[in-house]
């Protein structure tokens, strides 16, 4: 199915006009171009969104939010947004940190005991750079049989890390990507608020952000409509694929390209957070190592042709999704993706390439 578009707004048009010497119709006709072969597979697809400086730029969807009833994509279809996630986990353990209820260098032992002793040298901060060495829970699943198809509860996932005896290094040396940082994270949101992530992270950043179509999962059924999730085996035709795992940090938001927006925006202006906000959330953790990979809070900085980038990407259960911020340029890229093989990252580098983000320098 074609790409659908939702609108173009005339800020924007004047902008590619004037600044970037190309018209909306070739922005359009450039956009159709990258989600092509993806367009002609009339399956699961994607819903894109670019905002410069709270002005819309361009919306589109191609492909089904429901393959069985095709219901067409659209720019209020709610994904998950797997790890794009963490960025609001950190967000939410920087606002707790910032009224004086925690501190980043606080052992995670103090709020979370039910861990072994080996996780007393582990900081807060080390959960957020992945540097805490914490082993993976979902590993500890896989090993009692439990895959991500079958259901498994926070208090589950809680005692099979509990269960461990050993990290997987000393914390502070090495750098590993870590779910079980960011969900021992969103534990210590619940447990120094009183509330559950959901609700605090409803209260104080998806409310007054006006991301109203934003939440976090932590129960099922869902009470909600979500897209659906699904795979494209090698060996047949795409089918249904989707996880009832409860677990909240490393994932379980959803959210819409549009609530993204909002959320980019706020990194500009620290509406929620303060003016400091984006100088946190991008400031990357120490180099351990080598191969260390640059991780701020829940975001990767990097430059990207010459300009100031931050980033992540998701992957989980059926859907894909990328999460883009260009500061020097205000500018947001979201894509979300109901097709786990589909590469949410490579389509959103496409959409900056495209559109010459790093050029975006000049004000509306």
């Amino acid at each position: 199915m074609d790409v659908s578009w939702q609108y173009l707004s005339t800020p924007a048009a004047d902008y590619f006009n004037e600044v970037l010497q190309t018209t909306p119709a070739q922005v359009k006709n450039d956009m159709s171009h990258i989600f092509k072969s993806l367009s002609a597979k009339a399956g699961p697809g994607c819903v894109f969104s670019v905002e410069k400086q709270q002005a819309f730029v361009l919306e589109g969807a191609t492909g089904y939010a429901d393959i069985e009833k095709q219901s067409p994509l659209n720019a209020d279809s709610v994904f998950n947004l797997a790890s794009v996630s963490k960025q609001f986990t950190a967000f939410a353990i920087y606002l707790l940190a910032r009224e004086g209820k925690l501190s980043l260098d606080d052992s995670i032992r103090r709020y979370v005991p039910e861990l072994g002793r080996y996780a007393d040298p582990v900081t807060l901060r080390h959960l957020l750079h992945h540097t805490g060495g914490l082993p993976s829970y979902e590993e500890a699943a896989q090993a009692q049989g439990i895959t991500d198809t079958q259901p498994l509860t926070e208090a589950q996932a809680l005692a099979l890390l509990a269960a461990q005896k050993q990290a997987e290094f000393a914390p502070g040396t090495q750098f590993s990507y870590s779910n079980s940082g960011y969900f021992m994270l969103s534990l210590v949101v619940e447990r120094v608020s009183g509330k559950s992530i959901r609700l605090f992270s409803q209260q104080a950043i998806f409310k007054p952000l006006q991301m109203n179509h934003t939440r976090i999962v932590d129960k099922y059924p869902l009470d909600f409509a979500v897209v659906r999730g699904y795979t494209r085996p090698f060996w047949g035709p795409v089918k249904l694929y989707e996880s009832p795992w409860e677990v909240t940090g490393d994932g379980q938001v959803h959210s819409t390209v549009r609530d993204l927006m909002k959320w980019g925006a706020n990194l500009h202006s620290g509406k929620v957070g303060g003016p400091d906000l984006l100088a946190v959330m991008s400031r990357s953790g120490p180099r351990v190592a080598k191969d260390h990979e640059d991780y701020a809070m829940g975001l990767s900085p990097k430059l990207y042709k010459g300009t100031r980038l931050v980033e992540h990407s998701g992957g989980w259960a059926g859907y894909a999704t990328q999460f883009m911020y260009f500061p020097d340029a205000q500018t947001t890229i979201a894509v979300l993706c109901n097709e786990e093989d589909i590469s949410a990252a490579n389509y959103g580098r496409k959409i900056a390439d495209a559109l010459a983000v790093e050029k975006w320098t000049h004000p509306l």
